[in-house]
């Protein structure tokens, strides 16, 4: 019996992924009202998307496990549930110190859709076709920083900020009916009573050591640090320094999340030609590459907006092709772990981008270069990583 239409499941799933990034996405060319409103700075209200990323990161180190033990379905309504709540809470904030402490609800919410969503493609896909999925899922969500910042903006000018954490809440309600209707259960009754919820901490552990997953993970997560500090500075960086209004940073924001979706889409292809090892070793060289390019001609004195724009639009679309691969070569040989090691994964992810959005914040002042300057870090470490540390060949 299918477990969904095969049409159907990279919507699907990529409207559970969805989730956490609207969260992110949607609010971003808003935070310089948001803190003229508070009467703070732009960079209290940014420290509102490092305690959204703390709650990604604490709740999927929980909801993985728990579906693993409990099913996936179950912890979906779990999760929306408390993103919508947290959501209301957002709206309805009275000081920047309840809204940070509300994101971090939300995020706990928001956490559900990638865990849940990687670790049911890992339950009914393998090989090829669980790196094609992948990629297909994240070619749909790459809509969501397309579309996202352009509805926030929106939203605003229909009321005010607020009205973005009202349309979030609805948001989460709207994929908990979807899922109920149209998504089933992918965990088996046999595998949830063999899982062993007690030694979650072991099994955590034990994935750790494990280097079919750690390399990849440790690679894969420092360069996507990059990424979150490109969405946490980039609002601040183009409306404050280059002048650019909410509408044209939501635009310039849009095109770029445009580059992800294409090359998210030619991943498979790539993974056809080359494999998934030798791609992401390719491509990972290359995105350090461009930023250290782009941070030497900004040192230079080449600080123009189309040139950053230019350097960004390349890196951002690059992540489109590492994001996949680096997930697939990190959960691909995990076994009955899968939600255990997807959850992982991904709490790894979103702490090393709520580490990285306090270290650029506070390189705020220094405009575009501060910014490149962390993402061309990130990419250096990462690329070291995957030259040092991978294997030369990995199973199928």
């Amino acid at each position: 019996m299918s477990i969904l239409r095969p049409r159907s499941m990279p919507l699907v799933l990529a409207a559970l992924c969805a989730t956490g990034p609207l969260g992110i996405d949607m609010y971003l060319p808003s935070i310089p009202t948001m803190a003229n409103d508070f009467g703070t700075s732009a960079g209290a209200i940014q420290f509102s998307l490092m305690t959204f990323f703390l709650g990604l990161m604490l709740g999927q180190l929980a909801y993985g496990p728990l579906s693993d033990k409990f099913g996936r379905k179950p912890l979906i309504h779990v999760g929306l549930a408390i993103f919508s709540l947290g959501s209301v809470g957002c709206a309805l904030a009275g000081s920047i110190e309840q809204l940070h402490w509300l994101r971090f609800v939300q995020g706990l919410g928001g956490s559900i859709g990638m865990v849940i969503a990687f670790a049911i493609i890992k339950d009914a896909f393998s090989g090829a076709a669980m790196g094609k999925l992948m990629s297909m899922v994240l070619a749909v969500l790459g809509l969501c920083p397309v579309l996202a910042p352009l509805a926030g903006n929106a939203l605003q000018s229909l009321e005010s900020w607020r009205l973005i954490f009202w349309a979030l809440a609805a948001w989460g309600v709207l994929v908990a009916i979807v899922v109920a209707v149209l998504l089933q259960e992918t965990r088996s009754v046999q595998a949830r009573a063999g899982f062993a919820l007690g030694r979650t901490a072991h099994t955590y552990l034990q994935i750790l050591r494990d280097k079919r997953f750690l390399p990849f993970a440790m690679a894969l997560c420092i360069a996507q640090a990059g990424f979150f500090a490109y969405i946490a500075g980039s609002s601040t960086v183009f409306i404050r320094y280059y002048q650019l209004s909410p509408l044209q940073f939501s635009l310039l924001f849009a095109l770029n999340a445009a580059g992800l979706v294409v090359a998210a889409i030619l991943n498979p292809r790539l993974h056809a030609r080359m494999g998934a090892l030798k791609t992401y070793r390719i491509v990972t060289l290359t995105y350090f590459g461009v930023l250290a390019t782009l941070l030497l001609a900004m040192l230079a004195g080449i600080n123009a907006l189309p040139l950053l724009c230019t350097g960004l639009f390349i890196t951002v679309a690059l992540l489109g092709l590492l994001m996949p691969t680096g997930s697939q070569l990190a959960l691909m040989q995990q076994g009955q772990h899968a939600g255990t090691a997807s959850a992982l994964l991904g709490a790894l992810q979103f702490g090393a981008g709520a580490l990285i959005t306090a270290v650029s914040g506070s390189l705020a002042h220094l405009g575009g270069i501060g910014l490149v300057t962390v993402m061309a870090a990130c990419a250096a470490l990462s690329a070291a990583i995957c030259l040092l540390l991978f294997p030369r060949r990995i199973e199928a």
